[in-house]
């Protein structure tokens, strides 16, 4: 059965527009919003809800590269909330930036640990066959593992070594 909202239920809403930068769209139907305004919504939703555990699937498609760091800067405030968050993901070049837990799977369980022991090349290969790309930036060797959505860049070149 359901219930009719009240007031706490009204200021949940409302708190939670506002951490997604969506207060101003409060009014409008889901389907005049954009992709990744309804992305947004979604995650306002399961912040209105107060639940500890948080799922999300691919929360990084179709939204633009702003709209993306602020979902970025809202997981890991909610990660730092203690919320526990399971995210299906082929944005690999995000990973590191709130996870600090990973699986990788292809078809099983590849991989799983901590992010930073988790999330290295070698794995990355195995779950992402055919995908990784060589090439040499500043005469230095790197490695670009990419499904085109957002590349995780490997190589000492990035890491400022000379």
């Amino acid at each position: 059965m359901l219930r009719i909202p009240g007031k706490a239920d009204k200021l949940a809403v409302d708190n939670a527009l506002a951490r997604v930068g969506m207060s101003d769209f409060r009014k409008r139907q889901i389907g005049e919003l954009s992709g990744g305004q309804k992305k947004r919504v979604f995650l306002a939703r399961a912040i209105a809800q107060d639940g500890q555990v948080i799922l999300l699937d691919e929360p990084f498609t179709g939204v633009d590269v702003k709209t993306e760091e602020q979902i970025i800067s809202l997981l890991r405030e909610l990660r730092d909330e203690g919320r526990t968050m399971l995210v299906s993901t082929h944005n690999l070049g995000a990973v590191t930036d709130y996870c600090d837990y990973t699986v990788l799977v292809k078809g099983t369980v590849l991989a799983c640990g901590p992010t930073d022991v988790t999330f290295t090349q070698a794995n990355l290969e195995l779950a992402f066959s055919g995908v990784l790309r060589h090439v040499t930036l500043t005469g230095k060797e790197t490695s670009v593992l990419t499904d085109d959505e957002r590349p995780f860049i490997h190589g000492a070149a990035l890491k400022g070594e000379p």
